[in-house]
Formats: C-alpha cells, structure tokens, sequence
C-alpha cells in the first residue's frame, strides 16, 4: 500500500492533483514540439519543481524555459538560453505603487483584475488551481470556477486558449516584465506589427502611454540576441497598451529598476477590455537590431504562426 501511494504523488500533475504539498518532479514526459517543417523535435519535459519557495511547473521548449505558479495561473519566469529571466517576478514589495514595478507587479498573463477573481493569471496570487493534461499542455481553472485556460507549449512559442469567462467581466492580456531580463529602459525598444522598432520611453508614472490596434507587439534589448512577443490571433479593434514603469517616482527613464508594462485589450484608467474566449501566442526569438535583415525574418515568423490553425 506505501509504495501505491508514493508512485501515485509522483505522478500526481497527470492525475489532476492541484495541491503539492512537497515539491517533487514529475515523470518524464514527451512533448510535442513545433519547428518550421512541423515535424516532431527533441522531446522535452515538464515537471514541478521549487521556486520562490513553492511549486511550479516548469517546461522547457526548444527557445525557452517556462515557471508556471499553479495557483496563480500565471508565470513567475520566463527564460531564454542564456539564462536572462524577462519576467522575473517577486513576492516582495508587494502592492507598493510604483515600487512593485520591480517584483509582485510581474507577470504574465495577468487576466483578471478586479472583482472576486482579482489576481487570478498573475503569479502570486492563490486564485486558481492547475493539472498538466497532456504532454505539452497545462489547464488552469480560477477557484470560483467562473474562469477556464489552457496553455500548449511548443517550440517556439506558447498557445494560451481562454475557453471559460465570466459574461459581461472583462479581462486583459499583459505582459510585465524587464525585456532583456534587466530594466534598462534606455537600451530597450519596442515593436508592433504596424510600426518599427523604437526606443521611445513612454512613462507610465507620468500618464504617457502607447495605444493602438495590434495582432502583435514584440520587445527586446540591444545587449540581448532575443525579443520578447505577444499576440493575439484573432483581430479587434479594442485598445491596446505600451509604457514603462519604474520603481520610483523619478520616472521610467531613471529608475534603477522596472519592467514594460504591454497588454492587449487595456484602456485607461487600467480597464480591462477583452470577454469570451480568445487565443494568444508568447515566446521568444531570435532578433539582433544590429542586423538588417532580423527585422524581416522576425516578421515573417510571426505571419506563418498567425496563420496556424
């Protein structure tokens, strides 16, 4: 009977448990990975593991390595090869305008905000409860059951599929974090499938803020061979969001710490506009701004997987 019960907790994430109460890795697992002639690549792996003194899931692709709060919904880490966390999320401060701007503000996706279900998507909070489903996938119901998502991973970027949201609440799609994996607005540029890279430092302390209409957004850092991206496959003609915000009132541009603040359906005044399912793509990318042709490359990588069904 002991030994059931040990090999069922080690299997516990493909069982359906959301609650682990010792951190423990989870059997190794083929995951269906996704590359330009679409066939199957090395396989790869998820497994819970401690981090921030709790569990995550972790999945590591082919381009990056993800850390998944279960409860949270939402990732605390997002890595590229060289190690560069472009999340980077921590508990503490927490909830301190605008010096969380360098810890608990992080996140992605970080759905919902305000209401009963406040939090749940953004890493930190204890909103959710989460099982891996399948090899490659993750599914997150939000503890009041009014919220359903399901994230797929793959190569080169991750599927996050809305199914289940509350009629009439709406939601947001975020992105927060240091591009590049170190805030250093300065360096850091930004991109959307309508306009090219800038290095404009649009201060969200000071009310300045970058709005439009996109598919995609992508972000980066001179010093790192990689960009950020974010997009949303199906179009609207809701309002989106580009600014920065430091950790101390002297601005974005001159905090010693921060992150980009990017989403999808954000108004002002910080109002989520987005209701019913909807399918987003994240990952990361090869990008050089150095090279004039990275440009290009990165554009028409993104075009073929807007196009995938």
């Amino acid at each position: 009977m002991s030994t059931f019960f040990v090999i069922l907790f080690f299997f516990c994430p493909f069982l359906g448990a959301t609650v682990i109460t010792e951190p423990a890795e989870c059997a190794d697992e083929e995951m269906p990975v996704d590359v330009e002639n679409d066939k199957v690549a090395t396989a790869r792996r998820i497994k819970t593991v401690n981090y921030l003194g709790r569990p995550h899931f972790r999945i590591k692709t082919r381009t990056a390595t993800y850390l998944y709060d279960p409860v949270a919904g939402g990732f605390s880490s997002i890595l590229d090869k060289l190690g560069n966390d472009w999340v980077d999320y921590q508990d503490e401060p927490g909830g301190e305008y605008p010096a969380s701007a360098a810890s608990s503000y992080r996140g992605v996706p970080n759905l919902v905000f305000g209401g009963d279900d406040d939090g749940a998507g953004h890493p930190g909070y204890k909103k959710c409860e989460s099982r891996v489903t399948g090899r490659n996938k993750i599914h997150t119901v939000s503890t009041s059951g009014d919220w359903a998502w399901t994230w797929t991973f793959y190569a080169n970027y991750a599927r996050l599929d809305v199914v289940l949201a509350p009629e009439g609440v709406n939601y947001w799609f975020l992105y927060e974090g240091p591009a590049g994996g170190k805030y250093l607005p300065r360096s850091t540029f930004w991109a959307t499938d309508l306009t090219g890279p800038s290095y404009d430092i649009h201060d969200h302390f000071q009310g300045d803020v970058q709005r439009g209409q996109h598919r995609y957004l992508y972000f980066g850092e001179d010093h790192n061979p990689y960009v950020f991206f974010m997009a949303q496959k199906t179009p609207d003609t809701l309002g989106d969001h580009i600014s920065y915000l430091g950790n101390e009132e002297i601005g974005a541009r001159d905090s010693p710490d921060g992150m980009v603040v990017a989403g999808f359906g954000r108004a002002e005044g910080a109002t989520p506009l987005l209701s019913g399912p909807n399918t987003f793509l994240i990952g990361l990318a090869p990008y050089r701004m150095e090279d004039p042709l990275s440009e290009g490359r990165f554009r028409r990588r993104m075009g073929k997987l807007l196009r995938r069904r």
